[in-house]
């Protein structure tokens, strides 16, 4: 410790620069930290909020997919592309021959609502996209949703 004053009382204008540099530099990493922490988002919030609360009460069964497959089958030229559950939110993409008309999509659409609980369509919006198989179509893409309940009543359709 004498060492230290010793150098101290020797070096008064290096112990001054010394002092203000490290104080200077903290200050400049804590308000660096500051900036970086107001800028960016924090990535550990649920992106989907407290929606999601009640539609874990309210799975999705695992099977849903083998069972909207099975509908299909019902109806040529249409096949399921893809099923995904988002939070409240279902996806579901179908591909469709482009002679498959629109009207014959949409009331597939509305038979299709009967593969899924009641509890499905309470608490989950639907969400059917409609491509075909032709890139040059006129009609196709086309897109369907069915919300979820709302004030106590749904809609036993897809809103196109």
């Amino acid at each position: 410790m004498d060492k230290f004053k010793k150098w101290l009382k020797e070096n008064k204008k290096r112990s001054v620069i010394l002092g203000i540099t490290v104080v200077t530099v903290i200050i400049l990493i804590i308000f660096t930290i500051g900036v970086v922490k107001f800028l960016m988002p924090n990535t550990r919030k649920n992106i989907y909020g407290e929606r999601c609360s009640v539609t874990k009460e309210y799975p999705v069964e695992s099977d849903r997919k083998e069972k909207i497959e099975d509908f299909l089958k019902d109806y040529k030229n249409i096949s399921l592309k893809s099923f995904q559950v988002k939070c409240n939110l279902i996806d579901i993409v179908i591909e469709v021959d482009d002679k498959v008309s629109l009207s014959t999509v949409k009331k597939m659409g509305k038979e299709m609502l009967s593969v899924f609980s009641k509890d499905e369509l309470k608490y989950y919006d639907l969400e059917l996209m409609v491509k075909s198989n032709n890139d040059e179509s006129t009609v196709y893409p086309q897109m369907g949703t069915h919300h979820k309940e709302i004030d106590g009543s749904s809609n036993d359709n897809f809103i196109w």
